[in-house]
């Protein structure tokens, strides 16, 4: 299903299920970055007791990697065969799962990524949202987009009606090798301000840039990126390792 977005004429799609559990157990469970759009495959790993529910699902999932260029979802199945923890696994599939859900993303930056850890947003609010920005106004797109939003870790329920914003602590790890994924597979130089322009640190759960420049700075005096500076009233960060090489240095933040 496409909805149309009243203020903006670009069709945006319903989102998939989110599938968060399932996903990662496909992610950790197959051999290349082919077969995580290969919806077959994928049903074949699914352990629900109905065929037709492994076979939507397993669309769903395979319709989800199919929107990440074939280096991400490559990039993705390196980090998992580097062996680290599954927390950083599931930190970096939170970025790239807002990537394929436009939608989703949206209404997180909106509405969830202003507010403050432990802050309360009533599900009424994010409703009048839906109806108010969407021309395709139902319950069932309410209800999957509170479903993604808890799924994905954003929110948790607190009562019948209201959710409490998550904080998800002090991801520098995951900013550093996010941002190598989506925009340094190999040594570069990058502005600071094309990853103030990217949102990938805010779907990390980063609330304030200043957090991501000391963040930069911490990968920095251990040795994981070549340096932070300003240059000629740039700042900028330079990467030190390709793709490969920073997974073989481990967690060290």
């Amino acid at each position: 299903m496409i909805i149309g977005n009243q203020n903006n004429t670009d069709a945006i799609f319903f989102p998939q299920e989110p599938l968060w559990k399932e996903t990662l157990d496909i992610i950790v469970s197959l051999e290349n970055s082919d077969s995580l759009t290969n919806s077959k495959l994928i049903e074949q790993r699914l352990h629900f007791n109905s065929a037709e529910t492994r076979q939507r699902y397993s669309r769903a999932i395979a319709t989800r990697f199919s929107r990440l260029d074939l280096s991400i979802r490559q990039g993705l199945l390196d980090l998992v065969r580097s062996n680290v923890e599954s927390n950083v696994i599931e930190q970096i599939w939170r970025v790239l799962f807002c990537m394929t859900e436009p939608l989703v993303a949206q209404i997180y930056l909106e509405m969830i990524w202003p507010r403050e850890p432990g802050a309360s947003i009533n599900r009424v609010e994010i409703r009048s949202y839906i109806e108010t920005a969407f021309q395709q106004q139902s319950a069932k797109l309410n209800q999957r987009i509170v479903s993604c939003l808890r799924q994905s870790g954003y929110l948790i329920p607190h009562g019948k009606q209201d959710l409490i914003v998550v904080s998800f602590g002090n991801p520098e790890y995951t900013l550093v090798l996010s941002t190598h994924l989506l925009m340094a597979n190999s040594p570069k130089t990058i502005r600071l301000s094309e990853i103030a322009a990217s949102n990938h640190w805010r779907f990390l759960g980063y609330r304030k840039f200043d957090h991501v420049r000391l963040g930069f700075r911490s990968a920095e005096a251990k040795g994981l990126i070549m340096r932070y500076a300003n240059v000629d009233h740039l700042e900028q960060i330079t990467t030190r390792y390709t793709w490969q090489e920073l997974l073989s240095k481990g967690n060290k933040l």
